[in-house]
């Protein structure tokens, strides 16, 4: 988890994320983060062709075929699921890398926290019965993708920030007011 040593040592971040006329916010991918993936797909790709040509034939086309694989599911990302995050009044839509949007209310919601992981930042949604929540996940996949999240985050919902078009602090900002304003409601 990140400090609060390490967040004062930064500079504020200039807010990039604008409401929608009702009021929510969407947070999309940064498509030049995830081109520089899909540049890098690529250049192995033409890496593995080489050790082909050089008699390398069993680790070339190992290359060729996973590195061509990456390419596709970087592509992909590129020109499908823009939108990763939808923050509004109600509730937060999160679109994880599988491809399944998952609708989280506000009243399931307990908190936020920061995260780093590696080189990777994430925002965990903290909620209050994730059990329950992982009971009526009926895509497999994505199934035991939160049960691992469980394990190790105690949530069933991570959102990476890397390869957002917001920053990590403005985007914790922006749901810590939508969150708090919900429990200014008295509704919980």
């Amino acid at each position: 988890m990140l400090s609060d040593n390490e967040n004062s040592n930064q500079k504020p971040v200039k807010s990039h994320l604008k409401p929608l006329p009702d009021g929510s916010y969407e947070i999309a991918k940064s498509e030049g983060k995830v081109f520089y993936y899909v540049a890098a797909a690529f250049v192995f790709a033409l890496a593995s062709l080489y050790m082909l040509k050089g008699g390398y034939k069993v680790i070339g086309n190992i290359f060729l075929l996973s590195f061509a694989l990456s390419s596709a599911v970087a592509l992909k990302m590129v020109l499908f699921k823009k939108v990763v995050l939808t923050i509004n009044d109600k509730f937060l839509i999160i679109t994880s890398m599988i491809g399944t949007s998952e609708q989280v209310l506000w009243d399931d919601i307990t908190g936020f926290s920061e995260v780093r992981d590696k080189r990777n930042h994430y925002i965990t949604v903290m909620v209050k019965d994730p059990e329950e929540i992982l009971e009526l996940q009926q895509n497999k996949l994505t199934y035991k993708l939160m049960r691992h999240n469980i394990k190790l985050y105690g949530t069933p919902f991570l959102i990476q920030t890397d390869n957002l078009n917001a920053h990590r602090k403005e985007i914790m900002k922006l749901l810590k007011r939508f969150h708090d304003e919900y429990l200014e409601q008295g509704v919980l």
